[in-house]
């Protein structure tokens, strides 16, 4: 991350002076650009200039965020983490909500490794392009007061993003993130259980923010990000801070409100309702006509054969049906 952060301005940097800084050899510099260029970032290599980062990063600042984030949401947060490099920051707050055993465990991280998507997908992870950031919490009650959870969160980070100016934003069932069609963020909850019955809950969103053009041809659907939407460079401190805020608060409140206090709101960002949509992860494709969410968070779908509520699979709407 040393040479990252001395690139970061955008502005060209000589090899000699490089090597100079980090007290190591030209070859080292020219393998260590040749690495991040292998993880995603755009990076020019001019004979007779030297090296330059096309998009440069602002890097996330741990006590300036913790300062933004209102003094009730601090009172919630009982471990506050930010990382250069995590496998997932999933698997860091899943570590500590274990060992800690309280509520408010948060990691933000600059790079994930091993960054994880829904149904074991791989979610890109450049260095300072997207906002990686995972809650946890312990739910004493277990299992049953976190019905529709994933499709809570989604709509909190959907408000979270609207505080920051991201407008016309929409969700596809559960909790995919989409701004005219394309993806700009993902949830991944991940929950276990312990014998006595308390529900562990972590909670990863990813946020595509700026992502450097080389990253674009690793993501296997249409993407987005928040530079593109707005039209600007985003500034990282001020969405982390409501990404984090907006996220524990649902998660302080959520098994006194249930499910009921975000169903209306999830509605009116739905991106599928009346669209011919097939659902994968069955035996066989199920088809038919989106028709929102019952009071579970269940997808609705109208087949042939009547109306289905379905807690699975995959959602994808039917392009050759419309």
């Amino acid at each position: 991350m040393e040479l990252l952060q001395l690139l970061s301005d955008g502005q060209f940097h000589s090899g000699v002076d490089l090597a100079h800084t980090l007290n190591v050899s030209r070859t080292t510099i020219s393998k260590r650009v040749a690495y991040w260029q292998q993880q995603g970032l755009d990076i020019d290599t001019v004979t007779g200039k030297g090296y330059r980062l096309q998009q440069p990063i602002q890097w996330l600042n741990r006590q300036a965020i913790w300062q933004a984030i209102p003094h009730q949401t601090q009172t919630l947060i009982t471990e506050f983490e930010l990382q250069a490099q995590v496998s997932s920051t999933n698997d860091v707050v899943a570590q500590q909500l274990k060992q800690k055993q309280q509520s408010g465990v948060v990691c933000l991280a600059e790079m994930q490794q091993a960054g994880r998507g829904r149904r074991g997908r791989t979610w890109v992870s450049p260095p300072a392009g997207t906002f990686y950031g995972s809650v946890g919490w312990i739910y004493p009650q277990g299992f049953q007061v976190l019905e529709g959870l994933s499709l809570a969160v989604g709509v909190a980070a959907i408000e979270a993003l609207a505080s920051c100016g991201v407008e016309g934003l929409s969700l596809k069932w559960p909790n995919d993130i989409l701004w005219q069609g394309k993806k700009l963020a993902g949830v991944l909850i991940e929950m276990s259980a312990e014998v006595d019955g308390a529900c562990y809950v972590v909670v990863g969103v990813g946020v595509n923010l700026a992502l450097p053009q080389s990253s674009k041809v690793h993501i296997t659907q249409q993407a987005v990000d928040v530079k593109e939407i707005i039209g600007r460079f985003v500034d990282r401190q001020q969405i982390t801070v409501a990404l984090i805020s907006y996220i524990v608060s649902l998660l302080a409140d959520y098994a006194q409100q249930g499910f009921g206090a975000w169903r209306s709101k999830w509605q009116s960002y739905d991106a599928l309702y009346g669209q011919n949509v097939q659902i994968l992860g069955f035996a066989e494709p199920m088809e038919g006509v989106a028709q929102g969410i019952d009071a579970t968070g269940a997808f609705l779908i109208q087949t042939a054969t009547g109306l289905q509520a379905i807690s699975g699979g995959e959602v994808s709407v039917r392009k050759d049906m419309t």
